[in-house]
């Protein structure tokens, strides 16, 4: 049975119908033909297909609540996808720009809600960046920002422990450091520099795209009001974190801020294991120093001092690497007298030529200094890449073709590359049967269609070309339901969304509602029997490997890094179509 539950707290209101969830897929329900659409609305310019899975019948309809019909359409011809094993077809109403409430019937198929509202993602976008606020350590979350999601301090971080593999002559093993701040990084409790990276900048880029929209917007958390944008105040939160992680004697950077062993599902107020910063490593430091440097070019307006401080905590790191250039980092699997084995994420990375490159681009527009730009070789850099915390060379590229400040040359050849990665998208998209960009499936793969989907709307930007912003929004239509599985992936948005979300914060907070906001990572056949066991998995099908359950870390976990880009997308799309 269907019920309406509003959310009302934390600065903003949004309406949720939740249908009971179960761990079989929602398309599961269905004895014949089925419709899965974009459960949280469409902008009045945007592409609107939906996709009708064993349809039975060639014809849409487009109606009011009213039942008057406003569009009668041909489905498209019935293709096979293979990723999930459906038979399917579109129904494109493009063509219905009027605001309002529709219902799309198609055959014997259930009728589904449409929205198109010239504020469709506005919403959208302030959740899944408030997620990074009930994220936040070392503060305790209050009622008045937090609503129900309420919750003591935890986490300090003012006693961290120099682990056995950090040690210094000036900071033996079992010393103390400080690193207080930051983001809890995805289900577990743990800080680490690598994905904190990647997360910091996508949220800082998707401000500088969309500054108009993202300077309005606010969300409730303890900062608002002041005279910065709440994403960047957030954004500051694990700034700070990451450069209490910079070793001041020599400018290297702590890879992670970490307890041994995953803490259970307890209330973060609960898990007090000792925590430690482990070794420092090329890949951490490479990404401190491209943060710092972007950091210092975006906070320049609102808070020079720290601007100013950030660029030299990012110069320093990069000199730490120029002389240590393959610190790879791996999890330490010995305990000692001097530090345990440690069993959290590793984040390790077999090569850093990408985060070189990354941090001589930010460093390079920070600073205009033509050493950092000798050092930007994109000729001869080789294959660039969707962005994801491994591999980060992309956002190089990103920052070149969207800064004023880059020379014409690099700028011609970061945009050659760019156009290029985002064509190979686009053949992806045009080939699809469903018309989106992801064809592997993989732990996060909600992510990697929106990271796509960040190279098309750079592409975008770049050429003018509209057909990468149509491939973008493709991309937020899929997560947002148009998939295999009919899950919208954001919990609290859309009729049928995660409850048991893989993060230990909502997994114990006796709260049957998840936090809102929070990108689950979506189908991945490949850690099935590590998680919950295949037969907890009602289809094997790449594109229906997916599972509501707690236990499903590999499909159903959330993480930092995930969310950033759809900050970026959903802002992105409701700023270009909205203007």
């Amino acid at each position: 049975m269907k019920k309406l539950i509003i959310l009302l707290f934390a600065g903003f209101t949004f309406l949720s119908g939740i249908t009971s969830c179960s761990n079989q897929p929602p398309s599961e329900a269905a004895a014949s033909a089925v419709i899965h659409i974009n459960q949280v609305g469409f902008l009045p310019e945007s592409t609107k297909p939906a996709m009708v899975i064993d349809a039975d019948g060639d014809d849409f309809t487009i109606e009011t609540a009213s039942g008057q019909e406003v569009l009668s359409g041909k489905l498209s011809d019935e293709k096979e996808w293979e990723d999930s094993g459906q038979r399917v077809r579109l129904a494109d109403f493009s063509s219905v720009r009027e605001a309002g409430n529709y219902i799309l019937k198609s055959g014997s198929a259930a009728p589904v809600d449409v929205v198109i509202s010239p504020d469709a993602y506005t919403e959208l976008v302030k959740a899944s960046a408030k997620y990074y606020y009930f994220n936040r350590a070392s503060t305790s979350l209050d009622e008045q920002f937090a609503g129900p999601y309420q919750r003591p301090a935890a986490h300090p971080d003012t006693l961290s422990y120099i682990h056995a593999t950090a040690a210094s002559n000036e900071k033996p093993a079992g010393s103390v450091i400080s690193t207080p701040y930051g983001w809890y990084d995805a289900g577990d409790y743990n800080k680490y520099i690598v994905n904190s990276g990647i997360t910091t900048w996508t949220l800082m880029q998707a401000f500088l795209r969309n500054k108009a929209l993202l300077s309005g917007l606010t969300w409730n958390i303890p900062e608002s009001g002041n005279d910065v944008p709440d994403i960047l105040d957030e954004v500051r939160w694990n700034l700070e974190w990451m450069r209490s992680m910079q070793d001041p004697d020599d400018g290297g950077v702590y890879h992670k801020n970490t307890t041994a062993n995953f803490e259970g599902f307890v209330k973060p107020e609960e898990a007090q294991s000792k925590r430690y910063v482990t070794a420092k490593s090329t890949a951490a430091t490479l990404d401190f120093a491209a943060v710092m440097a972007k950091a210092s070019v975006v906070y320049a307006d609102y808070d020079p001092e720290f601007s100013n401080s950030a660029l030299l905590q990012a110069e320093k790191a990069w000199e730490w690497a120029i002389q240590h250039p393959n610190e790879i980092f791996k999890n330490p699997k010995e305990s000692g007298p001097d530090g345990p084995a440690v069993n959290t994420g590793e984040y390790g990375n077999v090569q850093v030529k990408d985060e070189f490159f990354w941090a001589a681009t930010e460093l390079y527009l920070a600073t205009g200094d033509q050493t950092y730009a000798d050092s930007i070789q994109i000729e001869e850099y080789g294959d660039f890449g969707v962005p994801a915390w491994p591999n980060v060379e992309t956002l190089g590229l990103i920052t070149l073709v969207t800064s004023d400040k880059a020379s014409d040359e690099l700028k011609a050849l970061a945009s050659a590359q760019l156009q290029k990665l985002a064509d190979q998208q686009m053949d992806a998209y045009n080939a699809s049967p469903v018309h989106i960009t992801l064809n592997s499936y993989r732990w996060g793969s909600n992510s990697d269609i929106l990271n796509q989907g960040m190279v098309l709307i750079a592409a975008y930007d770049l050429t003018g070309n509209e057909e990468y912003l149509t491939a973008a929004s493709s991309g937020l239509d899929y997560v947002l339901g148009r998939n295999a599985t009919g899950y919208c992936f954001v919990t609290g948005f859309g009729n049928v969304y995660p409850m048991n979300v893989h993060h230990r914060p909502s997994a114990s907070d006796d709260i049957a509602e998840p936090i809102p906001g929070m990108l689950a990572g979506g189908p991945n056949p490949n850690n099935m029997e590590q998680d919950c066991g295949k037969d907890q998995y009602p289809d094997h099908h790449p594109a229906m490997a997916f599972a509501d359950i707690e236990c499903s870390y590999s499909t159903n976990e959330v993480a930092i890094n995930w969310n950033a880009p759809l900050v970026y997308v959903s802002a992105s799309i409701q700023n270009s179509l909205s203007e």
